[in-house]
Parts: structure tokens; C-alpha cells; sequence
């Protein structure tokens, strides 16, 4: 029988879900007692999508094949879905391609129902990134104004991490009294040797730390380093990869305990709001620039019912802007399907490039697809016309 597009997108995000929590419960499972029983939990859920007959049906096989691209477990449900090149387990640990695409399309496989796993699953493995913002952001937009919610949410972006104390004034002075997101101590493979961690110099979140490789776990942040050999007044120097790579940042001291103890937002804040963020941040402070000719440009109006608002009076040009950062362009345009955006623009960064815009384009014919840098050509135009009137 074949499946309609719809059920097989929903399949291929309840393989996605399962594989990510059965991968992420393999590298806890001496820590943690129930990880076992999850991995076998899982296992019935990965057979029940690919069929009797087809894909692992062991949790130990599962194991294996997650160290695979997911294509291999079911290949006719990744057909012409770049998702089948997600691979999550490398070398018994989580891979990159977890945190960079993984996390999109996570679906409840108990909504509505018992989930033991919550207790010690993090909530990026089981919930997706619609209610983790949700989840994340519940507190404050309860009886702030539009502007405190702005404010909050641009402390959260440009701050993921840092000393507690320190912390808290930054966003005292930044939004007032109200209270932030929930910052945890940074774990402990983002510490180095106990003593230091180092914020990615994209996203600002502490990075990974893999013996003497040091890395963001997003891959298109582009932000690999190797320790050096030598330091600087006690502290580790980076050395980046190549010349692509950015800037290496300095060391920041790591405390433990006490009000200076370094914390950071949770994995699931940093992947489903800071990341997306940072694409909106930077859109948004470049059409922030161009104020002084004639542009106007707000960020997350009416409580973020869209991203951008971007006008220019002098023309009567407008723009209402979603930016959107996905790696799998089909799971984006069924987002979008499920989910009509308020705005009628949909702009992706650049590094994802000009292939998922004309895919996206091709998917969402009703919708207009740009690029960041394509915004900012548009907006520039909009001055110069403007300028001749």
C-alpha cells in the first residue's frame, strides 16, 4: 500500500524521534537505570514504522544502525528526503547531526499519554521546538508588555551563557525584574579539564569538548578548533581548522559553585530559540543600520507572530519576514503546510543556500523565498529608489 505524503512525513518523524531518543538513552546507559528499557522501547517503535520483516528488530541492531545513516534502516520512507543522510550515533556518542537536524523533527510519541522517559530524557529528545519556546518563554509573556517580551528574548539570544551572578544584572538592567529562562550549570563536556569553557563565537553557547577538539555543536556555525599547546596567562589558547573557520574566542574561567558559578541555557532553549535567533538577530541589526535612511524595522511584533516587520515609508514598501533555519527543506514546507506563517516571506540564512531556497520555492509556491542576503539587496533598492523621489 502507499503511503500519502502526509503519513509519510509523520512516519519519518516517528523513526526521527525514536532513533534520537534511543541514541541519546545508548550513551547514558550506565548512568542511567531505565536507559535500557527506553532502547527497547524504541526498538518496538522503529518496527512498528518499517514493517514486519524490515529494519532492526533488536535493540542491540538498533544500536548499530543508528551508527548508520537512518536512509539504511528505512530506505523507501527517506526516499527524496535528505533526512536519510541523519546519522546519530557516532562512536557511541551523539553526533552533530543530532543537535544541527535531529532536533526539527521530534514529535511526541506518548502526547496525551504515560512517558517514564521524561523524567531523565532532555526535553530537546522528546518535545518539539514549537513547545519548547512555549515551554521556555510561559513565564514572560504572561502580563509583559510587547516590548519586555522583545527585550527578554534578545537578552536570552545575545546571553546564553556566562557567570550567574553577572548574569542576572545583565538582564536586570536589559529587561528589568522579570523572570529569565532557566540557566543550568554548562555540562561538563562543554568544560575543559574542569577549569574553562569557551563560547562558540557564532552562538555564544558553550562548545563541545572532545579531547584536544573543540567545536559548536551546530556544524554550520563553522566554529572547529584544536587546544594549543601553549596558553596565555595560565588559560588555553585555540587554534582554528582553516581560514574559514571564525575567530577563536578567549577561554572563560569555569566555576562550579558560588554566584559566579557558569551556567547556560538549556540544550533545548540554545537549539530551538539562540539558534534561530541568531539568524533573526542578524537580519534585523543590518536593517537596524539603514535607519538613518529611512528604514524602519521591528523585531518579533505582537509578541513574535512573525520575525520581522521591515518597511519603507518613503517608498510605501513593506515586508513581513519568518526566518526559518532547517535543514531538511521538505520538513520545512510541511511545517509551513500544517502551520501557515503570519508572514507571507520566509527567509533562510545564507549558509543554507541557493538549492533549499529554490527547493523551498518549488515546495511553497504560494510563499516568497529569500535569502538573508537577498533581503538586505531588496531593502538597499527600496533606499535608492526612495532617494531619487
Amino acid at each position: 500500500m502507499t503511503l500519502s505524503s502526509d503519513v509519510l512525513q509523520y512516519h519519518r518523524r516517528v523513526l526521527i524521534s525514536a532513533a534520537v531518543r534511543a541514541g541519546y538513552a545508548h550513551t547514558c546507559r550506565y548512568e542511567e537505570p531505565a536507559a535500557r528499557r527506553e532502547i527497547a522501547r524504541m526498538t518496538g517503535v522503529v518496527m512498528s514504522v518499517c514493517g514486519p520483516g524490515r529494519g532492526p528488530n533488536t535493540p542491540t541492531t538498533l544500536v548499530e544502525a543508528l551508527h548508520h545513516p537512518l536512509a539504511q534502516v528505512a530506505p523507501e520512507l527517506f526516499a527524496g528526503s535528505g533526512m536519510g543522510d541523519l546519522t546519530v550515533l557516532d562512536g557511541g556518542e551523539l553526533s552533530d547531526d543530532v543537535y544541527a537536524e535531529g532536533c526539527e523533527d521530534i514529535v511526541e510519541l506518548l502526547s496525551g499519554g504515560v512517558d517514564p522517559a521524561r523524567r531523565w530524557l532532555p526535553t530537546w529528545a522528546w518535545m518539539h521546538g514549537e513547545l519548547v519556546e512555549t515551554e521556555a518563554f510561559q513565564q514572560i509573556n504572561e502580563g509583559a508588555t510587547e516590548a519586555e517580551y522583545t527585550s527578554h528574548r534578545y537578552f536570552v539570544v545575545k546571553q546564553p551563557a556566562g557567570g550567574e551572578r553577572q548574569l542576572a544584572e545583565l538582564f536586570s538592567q536589559a529587561v528589568g525584574m522579570r523572570k529569565s529562562v532557566r540557566y543550568l550549570p554548562i555540562p561538563a563536556d562543554q568544560v575543559f579539564r574542569g577549569k574553562f569553557w569557551w563560547p562558540c563565537s557564532v552562538c555564544q553557547w558553550p562548545m563541545h569538548i572532545d579531547g584536544a577538539e573543540v567545536r559548536c555543536r551546530f556544524p554550520l556555525h563553522n566554529a572547529v578548533y584544536f587546544v594549543r599547546a601553549d596558553s596565555a596567562r595560565g588559560r588555553p589558547l585555540l587554534q582554528r581548522r582553516d581560514g574559514g573557520v571564525p575567530r577563536q574566542p578567549a577561554a572563560r574561567p569555569f566555576q562550579r559553585e558560588g554566584v559566579q558559578r557558569s551556567v547556560c541555557v538549556e540544550t533545548a532553549v540554545w537549539r530551538h530559540i539562540v539558534v534561530s535567533g541568531v539568524s533573526e538577530i542578524y537580519l534585523f541589526e543590518r536593517l537596524e543600520a539603514l535607519k538613518e535612511q529611512g528604514v524602519e524595522v521591528e523585531l518579533w511584533p505582537a509578541k513574535d507572530r512573525y520575525d520581522l516587520l521591515v518597511r519603507v515609508p518613503a517608498t510605501g514598501w513593506e515586508m513581513r519576514i519568518d526566518v526559518k533555519d532547517y535543514g531538511c527543506a521538505v520538513s520545512l514546507a510541511d511545517k509551513l503546510r500544517r502551520k501557515p506563517p503570519a508572514a507571507r516571506t520566509i527567509v533562510i540564512p545564507d549558509y543554507r543556500g541557493q538549492a533549499q531556497r529554490d527547493e523551498l520555492a518549488e515546495l511553497l509556491p504560494n510563499l516568497e523565498i529569500l535569502l538573508v542576503s537577498e533581503v538586505l539587496k531588496e531593502v538597499k533598492a527600496q533606499v535608492r529608489k526612495a532617494g531619487r523621489r
